[in-house]
């Protein structure tokens, strides 16, 4: 039996050191494919993603790996006991091994192997709540998973219905992704379309209006109403929104503060807006933002 904390012997188990060997390489190579889900592996870590994974099931679940002693964590026990429900593969390892698994990560003991998560569609979307208009927040060409997974954590707080980006130049759904999003990523929706410009437009027809921040606004998110279906738009983390993108926008606002800073981190502007929203959810109209759309050519 093998003890705590004892490594194995070279060459005493050499098909379960190729397996360690290839999960290993395999979180090295980590990059921007979550998008598409399918085929490659990868490895997600973290309580509160691996719990979300286990629970939403989006994912091809394929081996799930814990630190010895996990039955003395309350959080690791309910993850065994839900790996054990679906009859996943567990096994328990020395904690250095986990960290070579994630290296550079928080895992908190334990990283599950499985496959990208892939993206939602319109027919995942949950229902809007009586009393409340739509809400979707789309990026324009967010790249760092960071930043995105943090955006996820904030729309799932405040009950957005939706996240859409574009397909390229942004953030896959990695394990970073839903670290970030504190798990929210594995069961919040994330649309992916070809022309995010073409996709405003098309919503728009459908009765959505659209929403850009951009800290060159004149208008503050401060009078923004969520008193009809909306989009909020957010650009890139150095570029702002494009130009194109600043066409469809029915409004364009800001986000007042010391002019002496020049912006706030996309991700926090994105929290700041939703909070404004949340917050005015039941009011009906704005002193500022009227019910006609801004006169500009559309392209």
């Amino acid at each position: 039996m093998r003890k705590k904390g004892f490594r194995i012997q070279k060459g005493k188990n050499k098909r379960q050191q190729f397996e360690r060997e290839r999960i290993i390489l395999t979180a090295n190579k980590e990059g921007k494919g979550g998008n598409a889900g399918g085929t490659s592996s990868e490895l997600l870590y973290g309580i509160l993603p691996v719990l979300g994974a286990l629970q939403h099931r989006r994912r091809k679940l394929d081996h799930l790996y814990l630190k010895y002693n996990s039955d003395t964590s309350e959080r690791l026990r309910e993850i065994r006991m839900l790996a054990d429900k679906i009859q996943l593969k567990v096994s328990e390892v020395p904690i250095t091994e986990l960290a070579e698994m994630c290296p550079d990560t928080v895992h908190q003991g334990v990283v599950l192997r499985c496959r990208a998560l892939p993206v939602s569609s319109w027919s995942d979307l949950p229902r809007t709540a009586e009393g409340q208009h739509t809400l979707i927040v789309a990026l324009d060409q967010i790249e760092d998973p960071h930043n995105l997974g943090a955006i996820l954590r904030s729309c799932g707080f405040f009950n957005v219905n939706a996240v859409v980006v574009p397909q390229d130049h942004s953030s896959g759904l990695t394990p970073t992704v839903s670290k970030s999003s504190a798990g929210v990523s594995e069961w919040f929706p994330v649309i992916s379309v070809p022309n995010l410009a073409r996709f405003l437009q098309e919503q728009k027809s459908k009765g959505l209006w659209v929403v850009g921040l951009d800290g060159e606004a004149t208008e503050s998110v401060a009078n923004l109403v969520r008193d009809r279906p909306l989009i909020l738009v957010l650009g890139n983390e150095g570029r702002g929104l494009r130009q194109l993108i600043r066409k469809r926008c029915d409004w364009l606002v800001r986000i007042p503060g010391n002019p002496q800073v020049s912006s706030l981190n996309v991700s926090n502007a994105a929290a700041v807006s939703l909070y404004h929203l949340s917050h005015k959810n039941m009011e009906t109209s704005s002193s500022h933002l009227k019910n006609s759309r801004k006169t500009c050519d559309r392209f």
